[in-house]
């Protein structure tokens, strides 16, 4: 639940701030059963409906319809941030863009981690991640730029933000994450969808695309060697040689 502007609250009794509140957490909640085919024998059960390959695919489309088009909402704000630069003649602070929607099996396995209800309705309005875009950019300084500039969008509300470069994980990762609502308008209902954006550096990419590659063996084979204080070792590194090229990108910057 967003705050509501102190000045507001100042001017209001607590009543009238609960009635608020709970007005926004039902704009903000998204409506599943408007994304339903009409009369679906398994409501939003999704164990019932996983079981049922045809009932699944009707059931779920129009629902990752509507998270794709987070995605491709969130992506274009962001290549108009890059279309800016470019026009400015400026180097531009995105070097690439990723997407992806996360697969019901991942849903499901999140959500029994979680010991969440197996329900569309739970699934939608509890991971936030279904929806996901990675920036790759130059400079850990580009990182921080592109959250200032989507902080600065009125119309897109942060849930939730974990900064990993000036906290990293015990095992050496760094990236920036931030959980943002996008407004979507999609089957006539404007609903605000939950997109996790990941912020990084390309050497920040390569060190999590060795880290999940290492970990991703392991997990089906022995590999005869843990890694762990070599990844913490070239986190380290890796850190520490951005902050001097990044010195450097500044006096050349100006």
């Amino acid at each position: 639940m967003y705050r509501v502007k102190q000045t507001v609250r100042n001017r209001m009794t607590r009543e009238q701030v609960n009635k608020e509140e709970e007005a926004l957490e039902i704009e903000e909640s998204i409506e599943v059963c408007e994304l339903m085919p009409c009369a679906s024998p398994f409501a939003d059960d999704m164990r019932h409906i996983a079981d049922i390959n045809d009932e699944f695919s009707r059931t779920m489309d129009p629902i990752l319809r509507m998270y794709n088009a987070a995605i491709n909402v969130t992506e274009t704000r962001l290549n108009i941030i890059k279309d800016e630069f470019k026009y400015r003649g400026l180097r531009c602070p995105i070097h690439h863009i990723d997407t992806r929607l996360k697969s019901i099996k991942s849903i499901l396995g999140k959500m029994e981690k979680k010991g969440m209800d197996l329900s569309l309705n739970a699934a939608c309005n509890n991971i936030y991640d279904i929806a996901g875009v990675r920036v790759v950019c130059p400079y850990i300084k580009d990182v921080y730029m592109i959250k200032e500039r989507l902080m600065a969008q009125d119309d897109i509300s942060i849930m939730e933000i974990k900064d990993y470069i000036a906290e990293p994980k015990k095992n050496g990762y760094r990236s920036l994450h931030m959980i943002i609502r996008v407004p979507v308008y999609f089957m006539n209902k404007k609903q605000l969808v939950p997109v996790e954006i990941q912020i990084r550096t390309e050497a920040m990419d390569m060190w999590a695309s060795l880290e999940h590659d290492i970990k991703y063996k392991s997990l089906y084979q022995d590999i005869g060697v843990d890694f762990t204080s070599e990844l913490l070792e070239c986190s380290r590194l890796i850190y520490q040689a951005e902050e001097k090229m990044e010195y450097m990108n500044n006096i050349l910057e100006g």
